[in-house]
Parts: C-alpha cells; sequence; structure tokens
C-alpha cells in the first residue's frame, strides 16, 4: 500500500470513558508472577464528506490475581486530504487497523499506565503491539457465518 496517496494526519485524541476498579485486600507484588487477561478492540467509521476517520479503541485488563481492574475506550480522529470515498474500502480499513491503531495506542498505553499509577499501585506498562500482524491474523481468521433458521 501506497500511503503517499493517501496523505492523512492525526486530528484529535479523546478519552471515551474510562472504569478502574481497585479489588480489597489485594496485595500487588512486583516480584510475583500474575497473569493478565488483556482484550483490545478497534472499530472504525469513515465520515465521507468531512473526510474523516474515526477510530474507536478499547482496552480491557484483569487478572485473578490482578489487584485491579481497568476498562478504557478512546477515540481518534483523522484528517485526509483526499475524498475518503475516492479509496477504496478495503485500503481505508487497513489504514484504520494498521496506521491509524498505531497512532493512537500509545496514547491509550499512557492514560492506563497514568490511572494505575495514581491508584497507588506500580505504573503498568502495556507492552506495545505490532497492528501489521494483528492486521494480516484477522484477515487469515475465517469469517463467521450466520446460521439461518428456517
Amino acid at each position: 500500500m501506497d500511503n503517499s496517496i493517501y496523505e492523512f494526519s492525526f486530528s484529535d485524541f479523546r478519552i471515551l470513558s474510562i472504569h478502574f476498579e481497585l479489588k480489597d485486600n489485594e496485595e500487588y507484588k512486583l516480584s510475583k508472577n500474575i497473569e493478565v487477561s488483556t482484550t483490545l478492540s478497534l472499530k472504525h467509521n469513515f465520515l465521507v464528506n468531512d473526510k474523516k476517520l474515526r477510530l474507536l479503541m478499547k482496552i480491557e485488563i484483569s487478572g485473578k490475581q490482578l489487584p485491579f481492574f481497568i476498562s478504557v475506550e478512546a477515540g481518534g480522529l483523522f484528517s485526509f486530504k483526499n475524498r475518503t470515498k475516492d479509496i477504496p474500502t478495503s485500503v481505508l480499513d487497513k489504514i484504520a487497523n494498521i496506521n491509524c491503531a498505531a497512532i493512537t495506542f500509545p496514547y491509550l498505553r499512557e492514560v492506563v499506565a497514568d490511572i494505575v499509577r495514581r491508584s497507588g499501585l506500580p505504573q503498568l506498562n502495556l507492552p506495545p503491539i505490532n497492528f501489521v500482524e494483528l492486521y494480516n491474523e484477522k484477515m487469515k481468521a475465517p469469517k463467521k457465518r450466520l446460521k439461518r433458521k428456517e
């Protein structure tokens, strides 16, 4: 994909919702290996007339031994120089899931680290994500088909 013909810029980042819950009587030990469950979801939509792409990114972090639960949803807004109706949907989808996600994720990562630190716990630094690999895995996954009831 030649991004030079699809010029866009990062316009805005906003936190849409945060849910943080500190569990009672939990002791956070740095030396202890704690199993953590992380779920990341991405959604996007295109505002064709405005030449904008809106990316919604949500992360949920939990674990049985983790002394907290956190869920953060954030939005990134990207402005295109080209008319988005001239860009194929498959290309816009790829730009959203790779480029825009890679630009937005560090902001979300910082929010998680800051909220956990402000709760009095050691800062939680999420590892970087390879969005190219994530997108390729998504494209390889078999599409779910809905069964029709007759």
